[in-house]
């Protein structure tokens, strides 16, 4: 994964997307990303209201790079675009 990798991340049925702006090696071995996140108020609005329930912060600023997906951006846009045309 490299700076500007396009990904996805699920969340409780949140389909995310974004891109990797931030990569390091943490202490506990794992790689570790930030994620310019598009269009994500449906996510903001989750975790707020889980935030409000538990009384806990559960926002995460970083990702483990298991949690996120790379995928072809373009491919995904031309299947899409099928999708929308049939």
């Amino acid at each position: 994964m490299r700076i500007g990798t396009v990904v996805r991340n699920e969340y409780q049925g949140i389909t995310r997307y974004g891109k990797v702006n931030v990569i390091f090696k943490g202490d506990d071995g794992w790689t570790w990303c930030e994620v310019d996140w598009i269009d994500d108020e449906q996510y903001n609005d989750a975790i707020a209201h889980r935030n409000k329930l538990s009384g806990k912060d559960h926002n995460k600023p970083f990702y483990r790079v298991d949690e996120l997906k790379q995928f072809n951006l373009n491919k995904t846009i031309q299947t899409l675009l099928k999708l929308q045309n049939n």
